[in-house]
């Protein structure tokens, strides 16, 4: 599933690892070139003390004031070396000892740098020539700066420490502002369970403006699929009065035929009769269309119950469930679902009728309805058939069979489960298992 806030945290922590390694590679490139710059400057400097050191005795021999060298180019292998090329005459430092080294041939004026590993030290060179007497004078002075790029190592490793942190603290402080941001958002999936649960409206009030065009799509639609519902019905309805009347002229057109022919037209009058008065009661019903909101047994079985009453105010209707009790499908369908088994009940039975709805979770999640009358029932051979043959219940049980056909085309559509058995009253017992699908 595509998550924008891990497509967001994805997409800062890749820019901020590339910004972070680019920052770091060019701080190690600029502290190195700091550093051979500063050990140059020094050895520029050292070289010009060697320089002044240096003395032309009588015999054109030179030699170095010692007290004016540093004390490091007297210790053997302190890391600071120089040689100095007059002719044929070689001075080095006591410090090189017995290290082999190649002075550069420069002319006059010419300076030089250059870098070599010589064992574990990492000499810069530093080679220069002037005149000084008349005479070429080639100077050679390296150092060591292997410490010193240890150095640059141990920090390197504390900013890719520090960068290290840094990237984590900016991905925590990120992660935040997006729980922050994406707070509001939190209020959808309650504003959409109010809207299938009570049919209150999403107030795009509270929300960010990003998503208001979304919330007014949804609202859109399922106004759009309401009027489209109702309208299908309301067309249903009025078709199902409309055909009363050419229905009535049939009706005593008959009359006036021959018994033989009467009982056969009688017959298909009396089914278009009975789908007649099917779809007028679906309409009363279910009512109100609200596609796509869950069915809350408070507010919408009362009003159907009390549309039975009026169709069958002879009977008593009980219902047991529990207060606040809300069923996860459609309120649509879950209606016409239990008007449908009302309605066969009530036709049925002598006059109480009972319906009972309760949520269970052994040995399957999902919420059992059960439907009982007191009447007649059905016998026990049509009542095996239906359980152990499966056989079509409009051709299964006289009587009963358009409303328990509709209900299990219904039951069907959710993977649920349609029994019969007989009532302790003495009818039928239609027994639903809509299942919850996780």
């Amino acid at each position: 599933m595509y998550s924008l806030k891990g497509y967001l945290t994805r997409n800062l922590l890749i820019t901020l690892t590339f910004t972070m390694v680019l920052l770091l590679y060019f701080l190690y490139q600029g502290i190195q070139i700091l550093t051979q710059d500063f050990v140059a400057s020094r050895l520029q400097h050292d070289a010009d003390s060697l320089i002044s050191a240096l003395e032309q005795h009588p015999d054109t021999t030179w030699s170095l004031t010692s007290d004016r060298l540093p004390n490091v180019y007297h210790r053997v292998n302190s890391g600071h070396y120089f040689a100095i090329q007059i002719g044929t005459q070689t001075l080095r430092s006591r410090s090189l000892f017995d290290h082999e080294i190649s002075i550069p041939a420069l002319k006059a004026g010419q300076q030089q740098q250059a870098s070599q590993f010589v064992g574990k030290e990492h000499w810069l060179i530093f080679s220069q020539a002037i005149i000084k007497n008349d005479q070429l004078v080639i100077l050679w002075i390296t150092e060591d700066i292997s410490a010193l790029e240890q150095t640059q190592v141990h920090f390197l490793a504390f900013a890719s420490a520090a960068v290290l942190l840094t990237i984590i603290i900016l991905l925590l402080a990120q992660n935040q502002l997006l729980k922050r941001g994406f707070k509001p958002l939190e209020q959808m999936p309650e504003a959409i369970r109010q809207m299938r649960t009570q049919g209150q409206e999403i107030n795009p009030a509270n929300m960010p403006s990003e998503i208001v065009p979304l919330i007014e799509e949804i609202d859109r639609l399922v106004n759009q699929l309401g009027q489209r519902v109702q309208r299908s019905r309301n067309a249903l309805g009025n078709l199902a009065h409309e055909m009363k009347r050419p229905l009535q002229g049939l009706q005593s057109y008959l009359e006036s035929l021959p018994p033989e022919q009467r009982a056969q037209g009688s017959k298909v009058l009396s089914n278009l009769h009975h789908i007649i008065e099917r779809e007028l009661k679906r309409t009363k019903i279910v009512g109100l269309s609200m596609p796509g909101r869950f069915t809350v047994l408070d507010d919408d079985l009362a009003p159907l119950i009390q549309v039975m009453l009026r169709i069958y105010p002879q009977q008593i209707i009980q219902s047991h469930y529990d207060n606040g009790l809300v069923m996860p499908f459609d309120r649509d369908d879950l209606l016409e679902l239990l008007g449908n088994l009302l309605d066969n009940a009530c036709k049925h039975a002598n006059k109480n009728i009972e319906i009972q709805i309760k949520q269970q979770s052994i040995p399957k999640a999902g919420y059992l309805i059960e439907v009982s009358d007191d009447g007649e029932g059905v016998s026990d051979a049509a009542l095996s058939m239906i359980i152990n043959r499966g056989v079509r219940l409009d051709e299964s049980i006289q009587g009963h069979g358009l409303g328990l056909s509709i209900c299990k085309d219904i039951v069907d559509s959710y993977q649920g489960e349609l029994n019969f058995s007989h009532a302790k009253q003495g009818g039928l017992t239609v027994s639903v298992f809509l299942p919850i699908h996780t």
